[in-house]
């Protein structure tokens, strides 16, 4: 019975303690502070699970031709570099300010993602990460696009390096 009671008396008072610490604003949700392990474990959980249920279960429906990829790389260099980076070109400033920050979108674990997986962050974006939406300012191809061109990111030519790096130095 007194440990009916304990339980009881826990999931009372739990909702109460992390409403109270909500509303009196004692959780600092500002971008400077980094996330406690709760919250990064949390964060990531529920928005791996919610991308991996949401997305489509198709492979990309565009060659990766070299139109396909070019289409890629200006709307990835208009839309992406500034927060994401590639490779040789850094993120700008506003990427640098997010937090979390912006994943590299060229390395091994965010290749791992499914094209459907890809499709579904770029064009639905991750809540309260800074990550928007772009298919309510873009067609589903274009959304495609940006995926076959981040597909591509591993394996930059020069050209291309050369292209985002010099539109990262003088944005228009």
């Amino acid at each position: 019975m007194k440990l009916a009671i304990g339980i009881a008396i826990g999931l009372l008072i739990t909702p109460l303690a992390i409403a109270f610490i909500a509303w009196t604003g004692s959780f600092d949700m500002s971008a400077t502070r980094p996330p406690g392990t709760l919250e990064q474990l949390l964060g990531s959980a529920l928005a791996d699970r919610s991308v991996a249920r949401r997305a489509p279960r198709t492979k990309n429906p565009l060659p990766s031709t070299p139109e396909i990829l070019r289409a890629g790389l200006a709307r990835y260099r208009e839309n992406c570099i500034s927060c994401h980076g590639a490779p040789g070109v850094p993120t700008g400033g506003a990427g640098r300010g997010l937090n979390p920050p912006a994943p590299d979108l060229a390395r091994p674990d965010a290749q791992e993602s499914s094209d459907g997986e890809m499709y579904q962050v770029i064009g639905h974006g991750i809540r309260m990460t800074g990550m928007p939406a772009w298919l309510p300012t873009h067609s589903e191809r274009e959304v495609w696009e940006i995926v076959a061109f981040v597909r591509h990111l591993p394996r930059l030519t020069a050209e291309e390096k050369t292209a985002l790096a010099i539109y990262s130095a003088h944005p228009e």
